[in-house]
């Protein structure tokens, strides 16, 4: 094919991509308001095409991981906590909608001056979801879009492209195309959805790709919401219950392979307990899986060039110095046929190493140390700005130093992951992690336009405090009292 036919192609793409985008939004228009019956009845909808469809969801994103992924962690990580997301958005979307009475001035609010904030659905959401929870990271942000009274075009990553055309086929038998849509395809099309004159535009993946997708979105002034990632620390005081640390460390690290944008990316740790620590994860370990590479609830690599991917990032630290143990899989590195990678812990490492200085997404876990709390700040600030902080530690004068001394979007104390499903809790990340937030009433909140609203009393007010031309003495005098002499 030559390059002309190529844009020829890529042209009428966009074209059809731009006019599924006038036909949400001309729909969007003329059904005005979005009442509250109506959004219940859209994420009604939504719950019934999760349960109705878990199991031929949950297959598939099985055979896309090679099938190396647990039925059981879709099951809760995919599906059930996303019924209970909706559930709750149903329990309090009443609440949300409310018009919130707001302060008036005087002297107006003396004389029947009103003011409050309505929300007000946006118009069409544009929702670019991963391939590493290729369900749940989709249908998130879309519970969000439908609470605010959206409509929505789904793009599901192009690594999980079987996920995707189950989407295509699953949706439309829930939603018509103007009000929920599906978009399927490689790269260039994720490109051109990028572009698309949304009304909000909500990515998840990797800092890379959210800054171009931020960029191609900035050519229509489309808001955007990004969920990145990031190396997300986690801290472990002197006061912690190691046994209970080492457990919960372990269990989050190694969720989906280690593959998700909460991961613990590496441990810092007490001098004087980093073995101690490392012998609790490999114990556990061992106890959550043996046999690795033939375990049913280990998840394998994506994909062959993530595996790749890892086992650079492994050879160059080792040859940069760092100490490599390798837990499980009869300690011996997994084949890139097999996917299933077992947990490499790295001692020894520093800033240098591309373990140190990447997003791992991988069951690789870097282990450092400190002398003093005080050190830290300084250890995660060339990692700045992860998505989530993890402390772990009965010292709240420790805990405290490190929430006012280290930024991140959100943060867990004394476990991993967890605040992610505490739907009341927004979720988001901060600077390079990503920005804004959806959850709750927060992903209600930011998919909705927060409009002023002022009404006016009949009485003219500006001339009682002489505020209209010609200026004198009574608007000097009234002036006056807010800056003083003049």
């Amino acid at each position: 094919m030559s390059i002309a036919e190529q844009n020829n192609i890529t042209e009428l793409l966009g074209q059809n991509l731009n006019a599924l985008v006038e036909r949400q939004r001309s729909q969007f228009r003329a059904e005005g308001e979005v009442t509250y019956s109506t959004r219940i009845d859209r994420l009604k909808r939504l719950k019934a095409l999760i349960v109705e469809n878990k199991t031929e969801f949950a297959k598939t994103t099985k055979r896309e991981f090679g099938g190396a992924r647990s039925y059981e962690f879709s099951l809760f990580s995919e599906f059930a906590s996303k019924v209970e997301a909706i559930d709750y958005s149903m329990k309090h979307l009443k609440a949300w909608m409310r018009p919130e009475k707001r302060k008036t001035n005087k002297p107006m609010n003396f004389l029947g001056g009103k003011s409050q904030v309505r929300h007000y659905p946006k118009g069409v959401v544009g929702i670019i979801s991963p391939w590493n929870l290729p369900f749940g990271l989709t249908v998130a942000p879309l519970t969000s879009a439908l609470a605010a009274g959206n409509r929505a075009i789904l793009k599901p990553s192009e690594f999980v492209p079987e996920t995707a055309a189950l989407f295509a086929e699953i949706v439309p038998k829930y939603f018509p195309e103007d009000e929920v849509a599906v978009v399927t395809g490689g790269a260039e099309i994720s490109q051109k959805f990028a572009e698309l004159p949304f009304d909000h535009l909500l990515f998840t993946g990797s800092t890379n790709i959210g800054a171009k997708v931020m960029q191609s979105a900035s050519k229509n002034l489309v808001p955007v919401t990004l969920e990145l990632g990031g190396k997300s620390p986690v801290v472990i005081g002197r006061s912690a219950k190691l046994d209970l640390a080492g457990t919960r460390l372990t269990f989050g690290k190694l969720l989906n392979g280690g593959q998700l944008c909460l991961s613990p990316d590496y441990v810092i740790v007490p001098n004087e307990l980093e073995e101690q620590l490392i012998a609790r994860v490999v114990q556990e370990v061992q106890a959550m899986y043996p046999n690795i590479t033939e375990n049913e609830d280990y998840a394998g690599i994506i994909n062959e060039r993530h595996f790749a991917r890892l086992q650079s990032y492994l050879d160059d630290a080792v040859a940069k110095g760092a100490k490599l143990t390798i837990v499980g899989a009869n300690q011996t590195r997994a084949s890139a046929g097999n996917r299933r990678m077992p947990l490499h812990i790295l001692q020894n490492v520093h800033d240098d190493m591309l373990v140190m200085q990447e997003e791992i997404f991988g069951p690789i876990l870097p282990v450092t140390t400190y002398s003093d709390v005080a050190e830290v700040p300084d250890m995660i600030e060339p990692r700045r700005n992860p998505l989530a902080l993890y402390y772990f530690g009965k010292d709240k004068r420790e805990q405290e130093y490190l929430l006012n001394h280290v930024q991140s979007g959100g943060v867990c104390i004394n476990d991993i992951t967890l605040h992610y499903v505490q739907e009341d809790l927004p979720f988001g990340g901060f600077g390079a992690s990503g920005m804004g937030a959806y959850h709750g009433p927060e992903g209600f909140r930011s998919l909705s336009h927060a409009r002023a609203i002022y009404s006016q009393t009949m009485i003219d007010v500006l001339p009682i405090v002489g505020a209209r031309p010609p200026f004198g003495d009574k608007f000097r005098k009234n002036i006056s009292k807010v800056l003083g002499a003049i």
